[in-house]
C-alpha cells in the first residue's frame, strides 16, 4: 500500500508540475501578447499625436502665411500712397514756385527710370515648371531657371519692349535675377513659379519673338515640357520700381570722374 501511495503521490506531483509549467508558459505568452498590444497602442497613440501636432502646426503656418501676405499687401498699398503723396507735394511746390519745366523734366526722367507706373499694349509670358515635375526622374531643363527669365527679357528688349515686370516686380537697370534654391531673387524679393513676365510694346512682334525662339522651343518638347505661354494684351500695367523711394544703396556706389 505504501508503494502504491508513493507512486500516486509522485504521479500527482508530476501532474501538478506539468500543470504549473503549462500555465506558466500560457501566462508568459499572454503577458507577451499583452505587452505587444500595449506597445502597439502606445506607438499608435504617439503617431496620432505627432500627426495631429503636425496638422496643427501646418494649419498655424498657413494662417501665419495668410496674415503675412495680408500685411505685405497692406504695407505695399500704404507705401504706394505715401510715395504718391510725396510726388504730389513736390509737384505742388514746383508749380507754386513757377517751375513747371523742372516738374515736366522730373516726371519724364522718373518715367524713363521706371519709377512710375506705365500701361499700354503688350504681352504676358508665363514660364512654369513641367507639370508633376519629379526631381529624381526629370531633367533640370524641365524647371525654370534664372537664365530662362533673363533670356525672355532679352528677347523682348531686342524686339522693342519699353518696360518689363516679373511677377509684378519692375525690371530696371539695377535689377538682378538669379536663383536661390527653388526660388528666384529679383529686387530683393523671392519669386516662385509660375513666373509671369509682362512687357509693353507691339504685341505681335513681342509674341512672335517668344514663339519663334529655338531655345524655348527645345525646352517645350515632350520629355522636357517646360511651360511657355504667350498672351497678346491690349492693356498691360507695369508697376513702378519697388525701390524708387530708396535710391541711397544705388547712388552711393557711383563714382564721379573728375
Amino acid at each position: 500500500m505504501s508503494k502504491l501511495r508513493e507512486k500516486w503521490h509522485e504521479k500527482m506531483k508530476h501532474r501538478r508540475t506539468l500543470w504549473f509549467s503549462r500555465n506558466s508558459v500560457l501566462l508568459f505568452v499572454l503577458m507577451l501578447i499583452f505587452g505587444i498590444v500595449v506597445t502597439s497602442h502606445v506607438q499608435t497613440v504617439r503617431a496620432e499625436f505627432r500627426r495631429s501636432d503636425l496638422e496643427i502646426r501646418y494649419r498655424q503656418r498657413q494662417e501665419d502665411l495668410r496674415r503675412y501676405e495680408e500685411e505685405y499687401e497692406r504695407l505695399t498699398e500704404e507705401n504706394r500712397i505715401l510715395i504718391q503723396r510725396q510726388e504730389d507735394a513736390i509737384a505742388e511746390l514746383l508749380q507754386r514756385e513757377g517751375q513747371e519745366d523742372i516738374l515736366e523734366g522730373l516726371r519724364f526722367n522718373r518715367m524713363l527710370a521706371g519709377f512710375t507706373e506705365v500701361s499700354g499694349q503688350g504681352v504676358r509670358i508665363t514660364l512654369d515648371d513641367k507639370p508633376d515635375y519629379d526631381i529624381f526622374l526629370d531633367s533640370e531643363d524641365s524647371i525654370v531657371h534664372d537664365g530662362d527669365i533673363r533670356h525672355v527679357l532679352d528677347l523682348l528688349r531686342n524686339n522693342g519692349a519699353a518696360a518689363f515686370s516679373v511677377n509684378q516686380q519692375r525690371i530696371v537697370n539695377t535689377s538682378y535675377i538669379y536663383c536661390i534654391g527653388p526660388t528666384i531673387l529679383c529686387n530683393q524679393q523671392r519669386l516662385t513659379p509660375p513666373y509671369v513676365i509682362e512687357a509693353l510694346g507691339d504685341p505681335e512682334a513681342l509674341a512672335a519673338a517668344i514663339q519663334q525662339d529655338p531655345v524655348l522651343a527645345i525646352r517645350a518638347v515632350p520629355g522636357i515640357e517646360l511651360i511657355v505661354m504667350v498672351e497678346q494684351l491690349d492693356d498691360v500695367v507695369i508697376p513702378a520700381f519697388a525701390g524708387a523711394n530708396n535710391l541711397e544703396p544705388f547712388i552711393n556706389r557711383l563714382e564721379v570722374v573728375r
